[in-house]
């Protein structure tokens, strides 16, 4: 403030300019530190969440790894229906968290080691319908598309294989279209979908696409 001359002239500019500003700076104080404190209980609240989840998801998982290492195999049918209701919790409360999709992705190898495709396919429905992670989504999918394939459930497979999905999930991809065209007995379209499933990937192409593929013909 050296324009001003005197120190009586600096103290009523300080006046003016907090009478002019100071209500809009206070506001600012208590928007900003109302923004930080409700931040601060967001990330709280999240993270609390997360706790949660893993917490009930640790019990899926701890109960069906029980059941896979069962030596009986009549014992598989012995997972507590409690745990499919902490799996309808985790989706119903949780699915902002990565682990409503994981908790149906394991159910779903469960049940599709037990035999139950139809039980195997709503659980990856579910992963699929309440993954929060795009990876988790894309995996669901694939494992999703491959059951539909097998249950000749065409159109449902289609409409996956059609959705968007990551590059890196290109080859995968092309050969479930394989897949689903050599099921169909469309060879044509068969050949073309596996032939650029072994373009992708290249070098690292399996033996058993590479496979599929020669047994289409030239």
């Amino acid at each position: 403030m050296n324009e001003y001359e005197t120190e009586d002239q600096q103290v009523e500019a300080l006046k003016r300019w907090w009478k002019e500003n100071g209500t809009s700076l206070i506001i600012g104080l208590v928007v900003g530190v109302s923004g930080l404190f409700g931040w601060r209980y967001y990330v709280q609240q999240e993270n609390m969440q997360a706790v949660l989840a893993s917490d009930l998801y640790m019990q899926v998982m701890q109960q069906v790894s029980q059941q896979q290492v069962a030596q009986q195999p009549n014992e598989l049918n012995s997972v507590d229906d409690k745990i499919f209701d902490i799996n309808n919790q985790l989706i119903n409360e949780f699915s902002n968290t990565p682990y409503a999709a994981l908790s149906s992705l394991m159910l779903a190898k469960y049940e599709y080691e037990k035999g139950n495709t139809d039980a195997a396919v709503a659980q990856l429905e579910l992963a699929v319908k309440h993954a929060s992670d795009d990876q988790i989504k894309q995996i669901s999918s694939l494992r999703l598309i491959r059951l539909y394939i097998e249950q000749e459930k065409y159109a449902e497979a289609q409409t996956l294989l059609n959705q968007p999905h990551d590059a890196a999930y290109g080859a995968q991809i092309e050969e479930l279209k394989g897949d689903m065209h050599s099921a169909k007995g469309d060879v044509v379209q068969a050949r073309i979908a596996y032939d650029k499933a072994i373009d992708l990937q290249g070098m690292a192409a399996s033996k058993w696409l590479k496979l599929k593929r020669q047994n289409l013909g030239a």
